[in-house]
């Protein structure tokens, strides 16, 4: 028997287990560590992850992401003709998760720490500890997020507060982290369950401007956003494209540009951010760093916002949508 840690995640989702002395990510069945927090029904045939991600663009209507924004709330979502809450859409993801890590781990697993926001209620916290009990393991434990990361980071038997900023593809939130006697206090919250990357692409996709594009469509449209964002963060010149109609439409960016049309969306980070070191009592100065989390926080053009923001050293990590799930490994020794 074996007990693993899964961050569920607004976009993606990993699974992480401690074996031999190491923290280890556990891949699923394609190879790769993130599962995106995907799911498709369509003539009783289900889809989680890398596939149903796929339909986003194919069969909109059939597929459901960003459902972690509605944990422990009324909100329905119908696939297929069949309806599902946020816990059952987050319980196929789970179950998905659990299904890689058996056949990677060669044994049955039947506890998982679930990693949530530190800003979840009680009401979305008993949602996700639900889905324990639909698939018969144990859920014992939910891990703050932010708490997750600061372990990951944390050094051993140093004094030392920071701010944690989980910036992922449809949440943020933004901590105040104690760290001492190898205790992991959080000191203050702040999120925002509608604030992510893909409030960028939508930035982004608004630059064609086209009212009567269908579902497909519009799938079709973020896609490429998302397309242009990334080629952005290295490149100089991207642009969004999409056939309609038999008319092909294009929007060029710049770097320069992208910052213009995502001001908005950095200007709400800007403001939990401030709620966070506001309610901790202290001042940014007087905070050790500042911790990336979540892919979203990639961006170079976030990075640079929030250098300018905030005179705090920023410690980035080569693979920062991995750092709450290695801190949950942790927690797993």
């Amino acid at each position: 028997m074996a007990t693993i840690g899964i961050d569920l995640g607004t976009t993606n989702s990993l699974a992480v287990t401690y074996r031999e002395g190491e923290v280890e990510l556990i891949p699923n069945g394609f190879g790769e560590y993130l599962t995106p927090s995907v799911v498709h029904v369509s003539d009783d045939v289900l889809t989680v992850g890398k596939i149903a991600k796929e339909r986003l663009v194919t069969d909109p209507e059939n597929t459901a992401q960003l459902f972690k924004r509605s944990m422990g709330t009324n909100e329905i979502f119908y696939l297929d003709g069949e309806a599902y809450s946020a816990t059952d859409l987050s319980t196929l993801v789970v179950k998905q998760l659990v299904a890689d890590a058996e056949s990677y781990l060669g044994e049955k697993v039947d506890e998982v720490l679930i990693s949530v926001p530190a800003y979840f209620n009680e009401k979305q916290r008993s949602a996700t500890k639900a889905i324990g009990q639909r698939l018969g393991i144990k859920v014992e434990r939910l891990i703050n997020e932010p708490s997750a990361a600061a372990i990951a980071c944390h050094k051993i038997g140093k004094d030392e507060s920071f701010i944690v900023f989980d910036f992922g593809g449809g949440t943020l939130d933004v901590s105040v982290v104690d760290c001492f006697d190898n205790v992991i206090s959080i000191v203050s919250i702040a999120g925002d369950n509608f604030l992510g990357g893909s409030d960028f692409d939508k930035a982004i996709a608004e630059g064609i401007d086209l009212e009567k594009l269908d579902t497909k469509q519009k799938s079709s449209l973020l896609l490429s956003a998302e397309r242009c964002k990334l080629k952005l963060q290295k490149e100089k010149l991207a642009a969004v494209s999409l056939t309609y109609d038999d008319q092909y439409y294009m929007k060029q960016y710049t770097q320069a540009e992208l910052k213009s049309i995502i001001q908005p969306v950095l200007d709400r980070v800007k403001k939990v951010i401030g709620r966070a070191v506001s309610d901790s009592g202290y001042r940014a100065h007087e905070l050790d760093a500042f911790i990336l989390v979540g892919g979203s926080s990639m961006m170079p053009l976030v990075q640079s916002y929030i250098m300018n923001l905030l005179n705090l050293p920023i410690k980035r990590l080569k693979d920062m949508d991995e750092l709450v799930a290695r801190g949950l490994g942790t927690y797993l020794a």
